[in-house]
């Protein structure tokens, strides 16, 4: 059950959005090393590695419960979050890279042309491998926050 005056998740929010992001880093980080390092040598030459469509369709399949969280966050999250002002700068980053990787992601699906679909690759995986690090920021000053807040008084 969601917290009705904090901005904190309520359990199975959290789930969700750990197993569906950790599934789309896994699968994105895989079909990274697969599509640059893990080509195999085939009779004509190196070939695409048999495992990395896979990736991308589990990749594609975990997006799926990952926006639906997302979408979920503006309900409560973000609302009742926006009034803890030490939050707000990595929430923006965190909305941003998301909103961004939404996009990349989104045109690397939809646009066919080859001269965007280059640079775009390179910042939908550039911002994915660093969403980690985004997303541990804002978790990390949720907790300390949610700490000095709960000092017990003597």
């Amino acid at each position: 059950m969601p917290h009705r005056r904090t901005a904190k998740l309520a359990s199975w929010q959290i789930w969700l959005l750990t197993l569906s992001g950790a599934t789309l880093w896994l699968s994105g980080a895989a079909w990274l090393l697969l599509h640059y390092y893990g080509q195999i040598r085939g009779e004509f030459g190196p070939e695409t590695n048999p495992v990395e469509p896979w990736m991308m369709k589990a990749h594609g399949l975990a997006l799926i419960p990952m926006l639906m969280g997302i979408g979920g966050m503006f309900i409560a999250h973000i609302p009742k979050g926006w009034a803890h002002q030490h939050q707000r700068i990595a929430g923006i980053a965190l909305c941003l890279f998301l909103g961004l990787l939404i996009a990349s992601g989104y045109m690397l699906y939809y646009v066919g042309a080859e001269e965007v679909r280059g640079w775009t690759s390179v910042i939908h995986w550039s911002l994915g491998l660093a969403l980690p690090i985004i997303f541990v920021w804002h978790y990390l000053n949720g907790l300390r926050a949610r700490r000095i807040r709960v000092i017990p008084r003597t």
